[in-house]
């Protein structure tokens, strides 16, 4: 049986810009713009977008990303249906793989950074202290389908009907590691650049989930059990 991800991408050109737009240009940088605005309206005096705010913020995020992703979405969930269980089981045995390669190349990340943790990284910490339910929402829930939608249901899907699944997949990786070192690199950051390796090496396994499970869902569960055992690291 011939794979979803062999196909032509599900998803018209209009609906592919306007997911990027959604995520590029929304989430990094006009939604937040819009948030702190409507804070300030709302209270002068706030240092700080509510976490009430930004949960509806996340939701909305959430219900337009799926909204203009609905055609993968259906494809996908046609062949969940005849994956079944396997899914899970697959998944699980990509993130044994995932985890044993990542011990290399965090050693040699390691070696190479000036410091401990990426930026990123850094700022999730904080966050899970300050607003623990928000960061738990926002980190197991949000970013496995949104980015996911954007990165494999974008990217991987747009490419992989035109070139090997090897090359799209560093290609979406690639694309997946540079947005998490992104605002690092436009601050002067650069030391975040070797974190690349990082990022796109759970990008490349993500993309690989979908190749082998030809359903956006398998990329989604695997991304959750990835950020689900880094979060109970950072909260144990």
């Amino acid at each position: 049986m011939e794979k979803c991800v062999e196909r032509s991408c599900p998803l018209s050109g209009l609906r592919m810009v306007l997911l990027f737009l959604h995520y590029f240009l929304g989430y990094q940088f006009i939604y937040p713009m819009l948030l702190e605005s409507f804070t300030l309206w709302l209270n002068p005096s706030a240092r700080s977008v509510p976490e009430w705010l930004q949960f509806l913020f996340y939701c909305f995020m959430m219900a337009v990303a799926a909204w203009l992703a609905m055609p993968l979405l259906k494809e996908s969930t046609e062949r969940l249906k005849s994956f079944g269980w396997k899914l899970f089981k697959l998944c699980l045995l990509l993130f044994a793989a995932y985890y044993v390669c990542s011990l290399a190349v965090n050693i040699i990340v390691l070696l190479l950074s000036e410091t401990e943790t990426s930026a990123n990284q850094t700022e999730i910490i904080e966050a899970i202290n300050v607003s623990p339910y928000l960061t738990m929402f926002s980190t197991l829930i949000y970013a496995p389908i949104v980015e996911e939608l954007v990165f494999r249901g974008i990217f991987y899907r747009a490419l992989r009907p035109h070139f090997h699944w090897l090359l799209s997949a560093l290609i979406s990786a690639f694309l997946f590691g540079f947005i998490h070192v992104m605002f690092s690199l436009l601050t002067g950051n650069f030391n975040d650049l070797i974190y690349l390796l990082s990022y796109g090496l759970i990008g490349f396994f993500l993309a690989l989930a979908y190749e082998k499970s030809g359903t956006i869902f398998g990329s989604m569960l695997l991304h959750f059990f990835n950020n689900a055992f880094a979060f109970l690291i950072v909260v144990l």
